[in-house]
Parts: C-alpha cells; structure tokens; sequence
C-alpha cells in the first residue's frame, strides 16, 4: 500500500494527466500543418518519452511536452500563414536547441541572457499567452468573422459554442484557485460534451501499434533556415527564458532547465514532433519524493502506454471546439508573469505594451517581438544622446 501512495508515483501520474492537454493539442496542430496525423502523434508522444528521460538523467521531478505556444508559433504562423512546408520549419527547433545546449559552454548563458532587455523575459510568453487565448476563441467559435468589422461574438444558440463555455468555466474555476489541473479537466469535460451530443464517438477498438513513425523521423530540411532566422532566435529566448523562470519557481540551476530545454526542443524538431520544454505547469516539484527521478520515470511509462491510443485521437482531431478551452487556459497561465513587468522603466513598459498589442493584430511573433525591440533600442539611444 505504501508503493501505491508513494508520493513519487503521485507526482508522475498528474504530470501525465497535465501534459496530456499538450501532447493532444500540438498533434492536432501538426496535422493541420500537413503532416501525417498518425506520424505526428506518434513523434510527439516520442518526443515527450525521450525528453523526460532526459529530466530523470538532471534527477529532476518535472515532465517535459510539447509547449502549445511554440507549436502554434511554429504551425499557424509559419506554415499555414506564412506558406512554409513542416519539413523547413521543424529545422526551427533543431537549430534552437543546439543553440541553447551551446549557451551552457562555460556558462555563457549568464552572460548572454544578461545583455538582454530585462522586460523580454516578461513580454515573451505575456505576449504569446494572448496570442494563444485567441486563437482558443477562434477554435471554440466564439470569436467570428463579421461583416462590418474584423471579427464578431459566435452565437450562442451553436451547441458547440456552448462546449466551449462551459469547459471554459471549468477551466476558469480551477485556474483561478491555482489548480493547474484546470487544464486536463476542461479537456475531459468537452470530451464529454462531445460524446453526449454525438460530435465524437468512441471508436470500434480503443488501442493500435504506433504508426507512421518514418514520416515524420529525420524529415528536416535546412534549405530555408537563414529565413528563418528570426523565428530561431523567437524560439531560442523563450525556451531560455521558461527555462529561468522555472528553475527560479523550483529553486534549481538554470543550467539544468536550459539542457533539458535544449535537449527536448533538438529531439522534438529531429523527430518532427516542433518545440518540447519543461512542462510549466509540472506539479512534480511540489512532492517531496524519496527518489526525485521517480516522477520522470513513471510519466515516462505512462507515456509508453499512451503510443498505443492514436484510434480516440483519431475520433477528436475534427473538432478542435473540444481543444479550445484547455488553449484558452494555457493562454491564461502565461499571463501571469505579466506583474512581473519592470513597470520603473518607461522604455521597457512602452516596448512591452507595443510587443503585447502587435503580436495578436499582426499574428505573428517574430514581427511584434522585432518591432518591440526595434524600439526598445531606438529609444535608448535617443535617451543617451540626451542624457550626453
């Protein structure tokens, strides 16, 4: 009885139940960018196998999945908006991750991340966090194209619209009492919606081998990289700068954050599986298990089983209304840092709310976060000249 409620195996258990949301949404992401959907489940699940192995090596209790803002970084605005093919932008990750993992050389990641503006560290998930809860209202119909203007409220005599309320307010609750299961629960609770109203059924058999998996391994292609340079470095400062604020939360070295980081981010993107990172929302840290590998490890396990359940994934990748409020919540969670804004500085509040009101008009990251830092720098100088 002691094993069954060691507090290890708890841990492991709710870090699989959280990063189910991600591992689920980013296939669906992955799929509407044009790869195989059963090549894409099956190296997303891979990727966050192999990725918390790398945890376990730190001896750290965290999981690592794909993040849903990189991946929608990476999906919409890359492939579907911008026009690239999965293969050139999955060298996106790739390049990230070594780039981070060469940071650690010596410790050149204090230095580098010291030079850099202090308010990114904020504005980079803030902003992508908006970006997110968007998109979640556009998933779940509740934001809608109109005719006189650029977007409208959805209706709510749609059935699916009122999936999205009410697994929104599930996740709303939880979240708002600081129970990062808000998530997963709102997840199940559209599930359930859905099946109840006939949107999904459950599929004739439940469990099937892995497939497609050589669609998807080793598909890199680099041909389009100095383009995508940009998009490199947005990937890079956000994976270092999740890597700080947990290591700061769970009081570790960044060190060990950046390598799982970068570790997770090169593995995703050579299995095609997009960007992997320390799962923010991980309860792990908060038990205090004999042997800090034990959580790893039995997600990991849990995970290995999950490689056999692509047919329910089948049944729901048609109705991403079943995802939207889990993104909606995501969104939510990484505006949280947004009272950590160096609100002394006029300078990084100004090129902070630009980068927070031009990434969701423009859709893009890159271009919200360049023009924020254009200024930042151009104010700056003039700021010099004048104090000269």
């Amino acid at each position: 009885m002691e094993k069954l409620t060691d507090k290890g195996f708890l841990a492991g258990l709710i870090n699989f139940t959280l990063i189910l949301v991600n591992i689920m949404v980013v296939t669906i992401m992955w799929q509407k960018a044009g790869v195989p959907f059963n090549g894409a489940y099956t190296a997303v699940v891979l990727a966050s196998i192999l990725g918390t192995l790398v945890a376990a090596c730190y001896k750290m209790t965290v999981a690592v999945a794909p993040g849903i803002v990189l991946n929608s970084f990476l999906c919409y605005d890359l492939v579907i908006c911008q026009g690239y093919t999965w293969q050139e932008v999955v060298a996106v990750p790739v390049l990230a991750g070594l780039l981070i993992l060469a940071l650690l050389y010596k410790g050149w990641h204090e230095r580098a991340l010291s030079i850099l503006p202090e308010y990114l560290g904020t504005v980079i998930p803030a902003s992508m966090g908006i970006l997110l809860i968007y998109r979640g209202l556009v998933m779940g119909r509740l934001v809608i194209g109109a005719p006189f203007q650029i977007t409208g409220m959805g209706s709510l005599n749609d059935p699916l619209v009122m999936i999205t309320l009410v697994s929104l307010l599930a996740v709303m609750f939880l979240l708002g009492r600081k129970k990062e299961q808000g998530l997963a629960t709102g997840l199940l609770v559209a599930v359930v919606m859905a099946l109840i109203n006939g949107y999904v059924e459950l599929p004739a058999y439940l469990f099937s081998l892995p497939e497609g998996f050589t669609d998807t391994v080793f598909h890199v292609d680099f041909g389009k990289i100095f383009e995508l340079a940009a998009s490199v470095l947005v990937v890079f400062l956000f994976l270092a700068f999740d890597a700080l604020a947990v290591a700061r939360a769970m009081q570790e070295k960044e060190g060990k954050l950046l390598a799982i980081n970068g570790f997770g981010t090169l593995i995703g993107g050579l299995l095609s599986a997009g960007a992997m990172s320390v799962a923010e929302v991980s309860a792990a840290g908060r038990y205090n298990s004999k042997n800090p590998v034990k959580p790893a490890i039995f997600t990991a396990i849990l995970l290995f089983f999950l490689l056999f359940c692509g047919p329910m994934m089948m049944e729901l990748k048609d109705y991403p209304v079943i995802f939207a409020a889990s993104v909606i919540g995501a969104g939510c969670y990484l505006l949280s840092d947004l009272k950590f804004l160096p609100i002394n500085d006029n300078i990084s509040v100004l090129a902070g709310v630009f980068t927070l009101m031009l990434v969701p008009l423009w859709g893009s990251l890159t271009a919200g976060i360049g023009f924020g830092l254009g200024l930042y720098g151009i104010l700056k100088v003039l700021e010099g000249r004048r104090k000269a």
